[in-house]
């Protein structure tokens, strides 16, 4: 019985990865700066400073309908702490919501944390707008949690099609 579901699942996984709507889906990555602004009920609002990089399939070569990818963003906050966030996206339109986890690391009035990161976004391929909510549940370290961190931030990208290699703003825009 065990052969078998094995041999079911690995026939599964090569009719999807071969799929006609897979192999003329569009593919890209995008990389750039982040900036914005951390804020939250116990702490100073502070500057971030950071970058993002990630990856979008979408099911048609237009890039129109649903995308979903993943994310990785690397920053820092106020130069106190450095904050890294990952996980999945999905997107349609210009509208997309980020959901993954966050870490971050400790200053002298509280503990380096493991959190959930929540974020909807606005896309228009080569500029992103951001509203995040990163809740911490676990400390890595010594010290109080903080309840709840917000940033309001944006992104400048540089779409990278992985067929035809770098997109003008234009061609990002389609």
């Amino acid at each position: 019985m065990r052969r078998r579901v094995s041999s079911l699942a690995v026939a599964l996984m090569l009719l999807v990865s071969t799929s006609p709507s897979r192999a003329d889906g569009w593919n890209v990555f995008t990389v750039g700066p982040m900036g914005g602004v951390v804020f939250g009920p116990e702490q100073p609002a502070l500057g971030l400073l950071g970058g993002e990089i990630t990856f979008v399939h979408y099911g048609n070569a237009s890039g129109r309908g649903v995308g979903y990818g993943g994310f990785v963003q690397a920053s820092a906050v106020g130069f106190e702490r450095a904050r890294v966030s990952f996980g999945p996206q999905i997107n349609t339109s210009i509208f997309g919501a980020e959901v993954g986890a966050t870490f971050e690391s400790a200053t002298k009035e509280r503990a380096a944390f493991v959190g959930a990161h929540l974020a909807p976004f606005v896309s228009i391929g080569f500029a992103s707008i951001t509203f995040q909510l990163d809740i911490p549940f676990a400390p890595l370290s010594d010290g109080p949690l903080p309840p709840v961190e917000m940033v309001f931030g944006g992104t400048l990208k540089l779409p990278i099609d992985l067929k035809y290699g770098v997109l003008s703003p234009l061609k990002a825009l389609r």
